[in-house]
């Protein structure tokens, strides 16, 4: 009985360990859920500030994305335009370069032609030696300044042959259609020389101008119909103004009329 006593204390003294043990467990774990809930509601707020940062970076950065292409894009449009109008220029300058080449070549060949071809002679020229052969001193000065067409007229009048009757009418026409002009007195005419299709006339002005009316009035007559002229008025050392003209029928009327003091 008395082992019974003993085993039954020790059970009741087991038991109540056991309650108190248990008691003690049960509050152990309602702190730690209490303390576990506290910790979970700021681990939440974290992770939702974590995600609306995430998201507003997620954004900024698909925005910025979007520019920077735009930007890219926009570069490389010009970018393009600028390689095209590199490409138009180079273009034109090697047009330039090769229309420049050929205007050297056009003018290296013509300078040769002009030097060495008989297709393109010197124009025409005479020295004053060889115009006093048919012209007096002053006149033959005045003939050798010229060159072109006139020397070649002037040549062709006093080389040819006199065609006596068709020569002898014209100088007498011209003789008188210089009479008949209000200016006739203001002009002295020295010589009326034709021959076959040409004439010459030398002479003296007398008055300013004179001359240039007294030529003018004879070529808007029947005389001046197709007939290519040319006048020269030239200031000698005396003073005096020379008259110079030669005409041809059947050419194209040309008239130059110059004056030198």
């Amino acid at each position: 009985m008395k082992h019974s006593g003993l085993i039954a204390l020790g059970l009741l003294l087991a038991l109540g360990c056991l309650f108190l043990g248990l008691q003690m467990g049960k509050k152990q774990l309602n702190q730690f859920e209490v303390t576990q809930v506290e910790v979970s509601q700021p681990s939440t707020e974290i992770n939702n500030s974590a995600k609306n940062l995430s998201s507003e970076l997620k954004n900024e950065s698909t925005q910025l994305i979007t520019e920077l292409k735009k930007e890219v894009k926009q570069l490389k449009q010009e970018l393009a335009e600028k390689n095209t109008l590199i490409d138009a220029m180079n273009s034109s300058m090697g047009l330039l370069e090769q229309q420049v080449e050929i205007a050297y070549t056009e003018i290296d060949e013509a300078a040769d032609q002009n030097t060495s071809s008989p297709f393109h002679p010197e124009p025409a020229s005479i020295t004053p030696e060889q115009a006093r052969q048919w012209v007096p001193e002053a006149f033959a000065s005045v003939i050798a300044n010229q060159q072109g067409d006139m020397i070649e007229l002037f040549k062709r009048h006093h080389q040819a042959e006199i065609s006596t009757d068709w020569a002898a009418n014209r100088e007498q026409e011209l003789r008188d259609a210089i009479a008949i002009s209000e200016f006739s007195n203001d002009v002295n005419i020295e010589s009326i020389t034709c021959k076959t299709t040409t004439c010459e006339i030398r002479g003296f002005e007398l008055a300013p101008n004179s001359w240039m009316e007294v030529s003018q009035q004879v070529q808007g007559g029947s005389l001046g119909k197709n007939v290519s002229t040319w006048s020269y008025l030239a200031g000698n050392e005396n003073g005096d103004t020379l008259i110079y003209m030669l005409s041809e029928v059947g050419g194209t009327r040309i008239e130059t009329t110059n004056k030198d003091n």
